[in-house]
């Protein structure tokens, strides 16, 4: 089936599109070119994409789920309601659990009146489970169900989502975590763990989840375009008067924010005087969210279900949490009173309904007063723990690449409006990134734009090398999603041993659908799939 020759109903949801944003936008400009090279390989054999699954022994253990998406009308709280597409009738959809060494099988069921797909974000599945129509599979057609499968390599904090109709679909409500726990148990353990997902809803019928038709798709607050180039950053991140105004891009678009299920701002997560906490903390908006905890100090353990090496106490610092990205932290309650995580956003709305309690319930009071959040430093990961014997680099900046790219972040205009672009062009005319299987491979990538681009490589992690030109001395950093604010520039590596078709797209869902998208493709693998049918 073809999203762009048929329009879709978006049953519950008041919403009418005809192949969707990113699919309009993609396929109605006769683009001449496809979004893969044409190779040729040494023996003239290409092997299909379909053909990369995982072939588990006959003593793995396997854990099934099944997902329904199906149309809801969701009470978030504060008289807000909103016409959603959950899985299994929630937003976020439930918390999937396995252990490393898994076999995972969820089988998808879509009860909505749309196509979906779901992606597994920063998981490292086999190349035809990515979850991406027209390259790894098929759309699942309304009516239909489909079987994903794969073993769960690496543990860590992720999360699942539609990848057709993103921009729409994920902010309708097709979204939820999964925690990948690790074989052999962590001692300590915490004593408590929870799974924190923060989202970003419009409740209104013209809205983020309302008829999107004739507004900007890179940009819903027009009143908040910005056409400057930034000059590249070479001394470090410090946070400047542009990052704070980036922050406000969306603003105006989203009337509703909630932790997991409620825009409340009551949400309580239990524990006793003395315990461990771990919160997983999940961003699975479009929109960067600045969240600190008050009442204990805390470590940044993990970063994109990453650990990091010997993390330390800290406090009174703001961590910017990107579109996608996830930061797991860790501490101890303190002997009497509560923790609570709140947010240091800009919008009174999102500081009132952005804040949970850890420890008994409360008024919903912030314990911190905004004015001294909003001047507390921000998180840097670049200097963050430290290394030692047991946690070496995979990569160091002047090694030996067998690929070297670069990546331009920038602006452009067309008959649709504003578009995102990578070198100097929007999708599907950007051309892959080529890689052979083996390959070690280095990106260097730049913002040359006024926004925050959260940069995703579906199938594997990559290595932060550095930022803004400054090497990263802490502990080693593993992302798949790096956040890349205005002026900012990155230089990451990783091993190309996942062999596959995957894409490379900013996860502000309204960039990629407006272009900032791209392929990083294995030489000699070939696609079946009808590529009309990509969506952001």
């Amino acid at each position: 089936m073809k999203l762009n020759t048929k329009t879709y109903l978006y049953t519950g949801v008041a919403i009418v599109v005809a192949g969707g944003i990113g699919a309009t936008l993609w396929t109605s400009q006769n683009h001449s070119n496809s979004p893969l090279a044409k190779l040729n390989t040494p023996s003239g054999q290409f092997k299909s994409i379909d053909t990369f699954v995982d072939h588990p022994s006959s003593n793995t253990p396997t854990v099934r789920y099944t997902l329904t998406a199906e149309a809801k009308t969701l009470n978030l709280g504060q008289g807000k309601t909103v016409q959603a597409m959950t899985f299994n009738g929630t937003a976020p959809g439930p918390v999937l659990t396995a252990r490393q060494g898994d076999f995972v099988e969820v089988t998808v069921k879509n009860n909505l009146n749309v196509p979906i797909t779901v992606h597994w974000h920063g998981i490292s599945v086999p190349g035809a489970e990515d979850g991406v129509p027209g390259l790894t599979q098929d759309p699942i057609a309304p009516g239909g169900t489909y079987v994903y499968r794969f073993i769960a390599k690496d543990a860590g904090t992720y999360w699942y989502h539609s990848h057709v109709n993103s921009v729409q679909e994920v902010g309708a409500g097709l979204f939820g975590g999964i925690v990948i726990m690790p074989r052999q148990a962590v001692t300590p353990k915490p004593n408590r763990d929870y799974t924190v997902l923060l989202h970003e809803w419009s409740t209104s019928s013209n809205g983020q989840n309302g008829n999107m038709n004739g507004m900007s798709m890179g940009n819903m607050n027009m009143g908040s375009m910005n056409m400057n180039t930034p000059s590249p950053r070479t001394d470090g991140f410090h946070v400047s008067n542009m990052d704070v105004s980036a922050l406000n891009e969306m603003a105006n678009s989203y009337d509703a924010f909630t932790v997991n299920d409620t825009a409340n701002g009551n949400t309580l997560f239990n524990a006793q005087p003395g315990e461990t906490v771990r919160l997983r903390l999940i961003n699975a908006g479009n929109t960067t969210h600045l969240m600190t905890l008050v009442g204990t100090q805390f470590k940044v353990v993990a970063l994109d279900g990453h650990d990091l090496s010997n993390p330390q106490r800290i406090a009174n610092e703001i961590l910017p949490i990107g579109a996608a990205q996830r930061y797991d932290v860790e501490f101890k309650m303190p002997s009497s009173g509560n923790v609570q995580l709140l947010s240091a956003d800009q919008s009174a709305t999102e500081r009132m309904e952005l804040q949970a309690t850890i420890g008994e319930a409360t008024n919903g009071t912030p314990m911190a007063s905004p004015s001294s959040i909003l001047s507390e430093p921000w998180f840097d990961f670049t200097d963050y723990g430290n290394s030692d014997s047991s946690t070496t680099s995979s990569f160091t900046l002047g090694q030996h690449y067998d690929k070297t790219f670069g990546m331009n972040l920038g602006l452009g205009m067309n008959s649709s409006g504003m578009t995102y672009t990578i070198n100097g062009k929007s999708f599907p005319d950007v051309p892959p990134l080529v890689v052979n299987n083996g390959d070690t491979v280095k990106i260097h990538i730049q913002n040359n734009t006024g926004y925050i681009h959260p940069m995703h490589l579906h199938g594997t992690s990559f290595q932060v090398l550095t930022r803004d030109g400054k090497p990263v001395t802490g502990s080693p950093v593993y992302l798949d999603t790096v956040e890349v604010f205005p002026g900012e520039t990155y230089d990451i590596a990783f091993k190309a041993n996942n062999p596959g078709l995957w894409m490379l797209h900013c996860h502000d869902l309204h960039h990629a659908a407006a272009g900032m998208d791209m392929i990083l493709q294995y030489s000699g693998i070939s696609n079946p799939y009808n590529m009309k049918d990509m969506s952001e």
